[in-house]
């Protein structure tokens, strides 16, 4: 029983190694530029053939290849929405709004903008896996949306008001002026404004994710799950409601893990007449 066990798996090993063979004759390399297979040599012709295998989703150890850069025109519009995996540095400036992308020409090349959208038209948007570097230069972007892993740094703002949303495991650093800052951030981000001179804040945290911020004058924060909000300052007003096992942090090591706005009393029974 064993020895005819044994000469089927040997059966069964040589009929798909001869498919497989046979299947590379006839298409040649097409075959392999369709999988994620291919050789490691180029020489077709060769009479030694040496396999590999690579992954198409996300082998961030892959050679990129030459670098190149290209500059678009902004769409002039007051938000920020970039959607593939990204570095992105937005500078406030004055004169010709732009967007310079930069990576491997098969990625680059295909970038577009759309209204407040940064993209991949197509052809490219659902396999691309490696980050870009995106610049934007443009006077009045004022509310930014990030998803996923990308990163944004946002340099030198100076605007009445600052809107972030972010989902994801998404990362942000921001430095400037607002008179006002507004975030939602749900999943595991990081979001770090202590170096943004505000006088108020409004944040929204849901998931695991983590803010820093510096109001001056004013703070409500919101957390649901086990995210954390860490204060540089003191605002005199300062409202919160925790749910979870989040955490707010000042100066001095004050906590609060508990809602610091008081409950509203229950109603006083009717008096019996």
């Amino acid at each position: 029983m064993i020895r005819v066990l044994l000469m089927i798996v040997i059966a069964g090993f040589v009929l798909s190694v001869g498919t497989l063979a046979a299947a590379v004759a006839v298409g040649g390399p097409e075959v392999l530029a369709r999988s994620t297979w291919g050789l490691a040599s180029s020489d077709w012709g060769g009479h030694e053939w040496r396999w590999r295998h690579h992954h198409r989703w996300g082998d961030e150890h892959a050679d990129r290849g030459p670098q190149s850069s290209r500059v678009l025109a902004w769409s002039g519009a007051d938000a920020l929405n970039v959607g593939f995996p990204a570095d992105i540095r937005y500078v406030q400036a004055d004169g010709p709004a732009t967007v310079t992308v930069s990576g491997p020409p098969a990625a680059v090349d295909h970038v577009v903008v759309t209204g407040e959208r940064v993209q991949f038209d197509g052809f490219t948007q659902h396999w691309w896996p490696h980050k870009l570097s995106v610049v934007v230069r443009a006077p009045n972007i004022s509310r930014f949306d990030l998803s996923g892993a990308n990163a944004l740094t946002i340099e030198d703002y100076k605007q009445d008001k600052l809107a972030l949303d972010i989902s994801g495991a998404a990362e942000v650093h921001a430095t400037g002026e607002a008179n006002t800052v507004e975030l939602e951030l749900s999943g595991a981000g990081d979001v770090d404004l202590g170096g943004l001179k505000t006088k108020s804040a409004d944040v929204k945290i849901s998931g695991a994710g983590g803010a820093t911020i510096a109001p001056t004058e004013a703070a409500n924060l919101e957390i649901s799950g086990m995210g954390n909000v860490r204060l540089l300052t003191h605002p005199p007003k300062l409202e919160s409601a925790i749910s979870g096992a989040g955490r707010i942090r000042q100066p001095g090591g004050v906590t609060a893990a508990a809602p610091t706005t008081p409950p509203t009393p229950p109603p006083a029974p009717a008096r019996k007449t």
